[in-house]
């Protein structure tokens, strides 16, 4: 029997093994573009917007330079000011926050539900005010937010509705992907998603062939034509060296994200009927593609003791988020202090995010299930 010591280490991503499976296929699509000369949007670029935005069934694809600059651009082109305020999730990357403040517009802040770690609609409408005029709910850990209700509320209050799919990629609720029932979604292809580039990159999906013709001019400093600018923009475009390494892995993303529901229900029964290790609830109607495995460590022992034991087994778990939005200090001048939303720092507290990457065996994930057990003392 191996000891600790000697077992192989667990990570929450396995970018080598991704490379021996898709084999040749991305070395001849880095050589590809490096051949045609075209290394700045291009065929490579434009393929991929056209069979991403086709996969989540939605009209239009812009790729851009990161998942910052999809939110960032995609609250410009849905007309947000920065006399504006705009409602989104306390528990997420700061950058969904960061980017409403970025325009200069106002944070209003909602707290999540316990259970899902998602934006509540109800709490989200009672934080709108005056001068609201989008809401940006997160789409975490790999399941969507209650879209309908969203789109409701965004329907009766006037509201542009722009998702935070960044942890989305394939995912749907109610059967319905990322973008097609907000007026945009976002995406991150940064290197650890689901779907990820050989380093940053991002889209921006919708119905809407205003909002996507506003982000083709906002990507390229505002201009429809060369030299010529009719808005205030910047230089956020798709490197085609990107795109051509999404398009290698883009039709692979089903089936990594079917391995990951087997390998989040094999957690699933392992943690049955545990309070201590209690797993985030599926939502009503989501198909979920676990970008992450998310428990809750609420016994006698804290998630640090579980997190340090399992570094010790060459276990490397994770912690998303363990601040929320309104306790950074760069959110300080937000009006927002402790206990302001209490679901949200709760899970700060609690949550602890397992390897379940798709070329784990179900033997590791047995093993991470019985190292996280024993560190929790259940």
């Amino acid at each position: 029997m191996q000891t600790a010591a000697a077992q192989a280490p667990i990570a929450p991503v396995d970018l080598a093994a991704e490379r021996a499976e898709l084999g040749s296929a991305l070395h001849e699509a880095v050589l590809r573009v490096l051949d045609s000369g075209k290394y700045v949007l291009g065929p490579e670029v434009e393929a991929f917007e056209r069979a991403f935005a086709a996969h989540h069934g939605v009209a239009h694809g812009v790729g851009l330079a990161t998942g910052t600059d999809a939110l960032w651009l995609g609250l410009l082109a849905l007309g947000v000011k920065p006399c504006d305020s705009v409602v989104t999730s306390p528990f997420t990357f700061f950058a969904s926050a960061a980017s409403i403040a970025l325009i200069g517009a106002t944070v209003r802040l909602a707290d999540v539900d316990y259970d899902t770690a998602l934006l509540d609609p109800v709490k989200a409408e009672a934080a709108i005010d005056a001068r609201t005029t989008a809401v940006l709910p997160v789409h975490l850990y790999g399941q969507l937010a209650d879209m309908r209700a969203f789109r409701a509320l965004c329907d009766k209050r006037k509201l542009a509705l722009l998702e935070d799919g960044a942890q989305a990629h394939g995912s749907t609720r109610d059967g319905y992907a990322c973008g097609q029932l907000g007026d945009a979604g976002t995406f991150s292809f940064y290197v650890t998603k689901n779907l990820g580039a050989a380093g940053e990159g991002g889209i921006v999906l919708t119905q809407r062939a205003d909002v996507a013709q506003a982000l083709r001019q906002l990507r390229d400093h505002g201009s429809p034509t060369k030299y010529v600018h009719t808005r205030i923009g910047t230089n956020s475009r798709l490197q085609a060296l990107q795109a051509a390494i999404l398009n290698v892995k883009l039709p692979h993303l089903e089936r990594w994200n079917a391995r990951r529901r087997q390998l989040a229900a094999r957690y699933e029964r392992n943690f049955a009927g545990l309070d201590a290790v209690a797993p985030m609830k599926l939502a009503p109607g989501a198909t979920h593609t676990y970008h992450q495995y998310t428990v809750r460590i609420r016994g006698e022992r804290s998630r640090e003791h579980v997190l340090a034991e399992l570094a010790k087994q060459q276990i490397f778990a994770g912690v998303h988020y363990p601040s929320p939005v309104h306790l950074q200090e760069a959110a300080r001048g937000w009006g927002y202090g402790p206990g302001d939303f209490p679901n949200a720092e709760r899970l700060a507290r609690e949550v602890l995010c397992l390897p379940v990457h798709p070329f784990l065996s179900d033997a590791d994930v047995d093993r991470v299930s019985q190292a996280v057990r024993a560190a929790a003392g259940v």
